[in-house]
């Protein structure tokens, strides 16, 4: 398996990704998130996870599987609030 190394670009605002045989990929977060419904708890969620765990954010949004994964946040904050 190749070695790669991710970081979220400010700038550009996507996740750059650099693998050992010199390709690099690009992942917009403009892009990836145009078409999610989420909530400010989920935006929030997915913003700190393309900064905190950059390659993470890169494999749910290139499997199409970031709407999931707020979706997900959203339940697990609606469950914590009715058990309180």
């Amino acid at each position: 398996m190749k070695k790669h190394f991710a970081y979220y670009n400010q700038y550009k605002n996507g996740i750059d990704i650099a693998f050992d045989d010199n390709v690099h990929l690009f992942v917009s977060c403009a892009e990836s998130e145009k078409n999610l419904h989420t909530t400010p708890n989920s935006q929030r969620l997915i913003d700190n996870l393309a900064i905190d765990n950059p390659l993470m954010y890169a494999t749910l949004a290139l499997d199409c599987e970031l709407q999931n994964w707020a979706d997900a946040m959203d339940e697990d904050l609606s469950l914590i609030h009715i058990s309180e």
